[in-house]
């Protein structure tokens, strides 16, 4: 039997084949970045465009208020209105209750933004509300209620 140097290789392809293969098959372009929108929330609003292009969107949080908020997104039932679901959750209900999905929350102490950021695939026609359900004491209302929301439609 022959000997054959150690390193030597008897495969079908050539040794630039492999390469060549990753180079073309490896080689895609990036995927083009998502709009991102900065929402400020105050004590107690949100600020955010009345209405947002569909697909993918990176949304971040900055708390510009005094006191912890969060930003909660959530897709409305058809039919719902920003009125409404406060009413509902004015009577002491759920108002994940009147959502299709809640999309995502993101946390904010006091003057500064949230850890991270939460990307959605806004569907359009349909329409998304964010909340705050962070109370500032047991007896007070949420800050929903107090003003902290608002809601937008997507084209």
């Amino acid at each position: 039997m022959p000997l054959e140097p150690i390193g030597v290789s008897r495969s079908p392809f050539p040794c630039g084949v492999p390469l060549i293969f990753s180079l073309v098959y490896g080689c895609q372009a990036p995927a083009p970045p998502s709009p991102e929108v900065t929402v400020a929330g105050t004590d107690y609003a949100f600020e955010v465009p009345a209405q947002l292009p569909a697909g993918l969107t990176r949304f971040r949080f900055e708390n510009r208020g005094k006191v912890p908020h969060e930003m909660a997104l959530g897709q409305l039932k058809a039919g719902v209105t920003a009125d409404s679901l406060l009413a509902y959750a004015a009577a002491g209900h759920d108002p994940g209750d009147l959502a299709d999905g809640i999309v995502g929350i993101l946390i904010a102490d006091p003057g500064t933004p949230a850890l991270g950021s939460l990307t959605a695939d806004l569907a359009p026609g349909r329409t998304y509300m964010m909340i705050c359900n962070f109370r500032d004491a047991d007896s007070l209302p949420p800050h929903m209620v107090m003003g902290m929301q608002a809601s937008f439609t997507v084209q």
